[in-house]
């Protein structure tokens, strides 16, 4: 960070290393977030409320920018320009999906996240994007009825798909009715984060308490959308999903840099059925080397019946535990300070 803060101060000649600095964090920020609403009032309003499109990137990707704006407060004492803030992890998730092409229709019935025209359009035929969406809108109600964001749940109308209308929730109410322990725990997260006696491995804990509660439904539900996918790109998603448990146990930062600098493992593109891991050639060692990383903990956890995620999570129930782990992890991806 500092060789790039001096970078740019020689080119300009005029920029405070604070400035270029600033500069560094905001080069991180996912796709389109700029022009995503970075407050309620950037929504159009009908009948009184607040119209989400969560099928619109913009607008789903709007929601985690409220969300960041609205809990930068709290996270101010972890560090500068909210780079600390643990919910970084979902937005740049959500734009991983985006620029790999993930969001888009995969039945190829719809130009839905293809053509330009098009480009911003969330398919409800994506596995990805269905999953996404308990990680989206959830997180955002349960923000507004835990308080935090000064707005009435009657105050937010979000928009339901063109089809499979009945397998989402709406609003906090509908939400809280079909999926009560999810709503909960996100509500716990922001009302923990308000408290004077917070701290950083305590948000930690209750984020990824949130977010696996959030992948139970989805992941169960949604199966039937591996049907458009290669096998490999099924298989991929199947065992993503499954190693989310295992980073959440071992509670992985989900700061700006980390949650950056952990992505450059992923693939870059959907999964077709002529890849085979780990000789995938226009994959980098890196991402090929993840992909058969995945595949183990993904066979590992249906031969044992998830009894290696309980052994897991016993091992990583101690702070130095996960601390020897990040180390571990942070040295396997190759983003270790």
């Amino acid at each position: 960070m500092a060789v790039l803060a001096s970078w740019v101060w020689i080119l300009t000649g005029c920029f405070s290393p604070a400035v270029a600095e600033i500069s560094n964090v905001v080069s991180l920020y996912p796709p389109l977030w700029e022009d995503s609403p970075e407050q309620i009032s950037d929504y159009r309003m009908e009948d009184g409320k607040y119209v989400i499109n969560p099928w619109v990137l913009t607008d789903r990707m709007g929601m985690y920018r409220i969300l960041l704006n609205e809990t930068a407060t709290y996270f101010a004492r972890y560090g500068p320009e909210n780079e600390q803030n643990l919910l970084w992890g979902l937005p740049l998730q959500f734009g991983w999906q985006y620029q790999t092409g993930r969001l888009a229709d995969p039945t190829g019935m719809t130009d839905c996240g293809k053509e330009l025209e098009e480009s911003l359009c969330v398919s409800v035929n994506s596995w990805w994007a269905d999953v996404n969406y308990y990680l989206s809108v959830l997180p955002f109600l349960a923000a507004v009825d835990s308080g935090m964001t000064g707005l009435s749940p009657n105050q937010i109308m979000i928009l339901p798909p063109l089809k499979d209308q009945m397998r989402f929730c709406y609003n906090v109410s509908d939400c809280r009715s079909a999926l009560p322990k999810t709503m909960d725990k996100w509500r716990d997260f922001f009302q923990y984060m308000q408290l004077p006696s917070s701290d950083f491995d305590g948000l930690l804990k209750k984020l990824w308490d949130a977010h696996t509660s959030s992948l139970e439904y989805p992941t169960r539900a949604f199966v039937d959308r591996y049907d458009f996918y290669s096998d490999q790109e099924a298989n991929f998603g199947e065992n993503w999903a499954i190693v989310v448990y295992y980073l959440g146990a071992a509670r992985l930062p989900t700061t700006l840099n980390r949650s950056h600098s952990f992505q450059r493992g992923l693939p870059t593109r959907v999964l077709d059925d002529t890849d085979i891991t780990p000789f995938i050639p226009d994959f980098t060692p890196l991402q090929n080397k993840v992909l058969v990383t995945l595949k183990l903990f993904g066979n590992t956890d249906r031969l044992s019946g998830s009894l290696s995620l309980t052994i897991w999570e016993s091992l990583m129930s101690t702070k130095f535990a996960r601390g020897l782990f990040l180390k571990a992890f942070e040295e396997f991806l190759g983003t270790s300070p």
